[in-house]
């Protein structure tokens, strides 16, 4: 739940502030996440020259309580964040949410399903070191997540980072340590900033027909509780012990996203992996093929990948990963049997995958 706010009449963009290293603070056990952030952000932003400072919208901050390590972080989390964005809808222009690195992809991902229709910038930004430190990438993260919070052409879930602004499911990080640490490698980013200055890039945006209301928007989130979804990532290997998916693929697992080779290729000449996947998709288990491979798309034009096509494994294309295990979830929640799933996965709601 988020602490109480006085509201200013005043102010365009709300921060809510969830956690992650940027609002870190040394302790006897090493960093972890701190409060005061009002506070210490104005401190931050005071120091910005004024005409940087001058084009910043005025914000009101929320605080989450308990604040997050992004390591802990869990899917009611995704949705009760989804949640506070649907009650706060009326009453902002846009939205920052800062959020810890390590699994601020998810949770971006996680929001472009559960807030279609939303059509109001939401910007998730967060920083590889804390505010104060020395170097820290934070305050131009800040910077840049306000700047585009302001950009109503933005009706999105959004990742400013590293001076790059990126479609929210469609990002994944790359790096423990750099200021880049988050990339797009099947899509464009949607825009730049520097020292103030913000391009966006229209012709990346969403289309009309991607900005629909979805299963869930219609609901707003205010009446459907979260169910807790069995969900695994299983990576071919070669090798890989039949024994070993049996345990993975037993109840109570609902879906798989299998991570395969190359454009999504599988050892076909395996019998006994092909019959044990073609049984488990007729057992109602929802398997998904992703490539292991960062860049490109799964296309099971190969011998080696059709056959997981006819085991009834359905294509992620060029999804991050990331992306397929929240609209897994998403699915879950709203959708009632495997088939009805399967072909909700194939359909592109928020631009999170590309058909080539």
């Amino acid at each position: 739940m988020p602490e109480s706010i006085k509201p200013s009449n005043l102010a365009t963009v709300a921060i809510i502030y969830a956690g992650g290293t940027i609002g870190m603070m040394p302790t006897d056990k090493g960093l972890a996440p701190a409060g005061n952030m009002a506070e210490r952000l104005e401190v931050a932003l005071a120091a910005l020259p004024d005409e940087r400072q001058s084009v910043l919208p005025q914000y009101n901050l929320i605080t989450l309580t308990p604040l997050i390590d992004s390591s802990n972080a869990q899917p009611e989390n995704w949705y009760q964040l989804a949640q506070l964005l649907w009650q706060l809808h009326d009453q902002y222009q846009g939205f920052v949410l800062l959020h810890g690195t390590d699994t601020l992809a998810y949770t971006a991902s996680a929001l472009s399903f559960l807030t279609q229709g939303f059509l109001k910038p939401i910007v998730v930004t967060g920083s590889q070191y804390p505010l104060e430190a020395d170097g820290s990438d934070a305050l131009n993260n800040v910077e840049g997540a306000l700047l585009s919070a302001q950009q109503q052409v933005l009706q999105e879930v959004v990742v400013a980072f590293g001076g790059k602004l990126l479609r929210g499911n469609r990002c994944t990080k790359v790096s423990t340590y750099s200021h880049q640490a988050f990339s797009s490698p099947n899509a464009e980013a949607l825009g730049y900033w520097q020292e103030g200055g913000l391009v966006v890039n229209k012709s990346q945006l969403l289309n009309t027909d991607q900005k629909g209301t979805g299963y869930l928007t219609t609901l707003r989130l205010n009446h459907l509780a979260y169910k807790e979804c069995q969900i695994a990532v299983v990576k071919l290997h070669p090798g890989l012990p039949i024994m070993q998916l049996s345990a993975l693929f037993s109840a109570p697992i609902q879906a798989v996203v299998l991570e395969t080779f190359g454009s999504g290729n599988a050892p076909d000449q395996n019998k006994q992996l092909m019959q044990y996947l073609s049984d488990a998709n007729q057992a109602g288990l929802v398997i998904v093929n992703l490539s292991q491979c960062a860049e490109g798309s799964v296309s099971m034009s190969y011998a080696t990948g059709s056959a997981l096509a006819d085991c009834g494994i359905i294509s992620a294309y060029d999804m991050t990963c990331e992306a397929a295990i929240t609209k897994l979830h998403w699915l879950l929640q709203v959708c009632s049997t495997s088939n009805e799933i399967k072909k909700a996965f194939a359909d592109i709601y928020c631009g999170e995958f590309h058909v080539s």
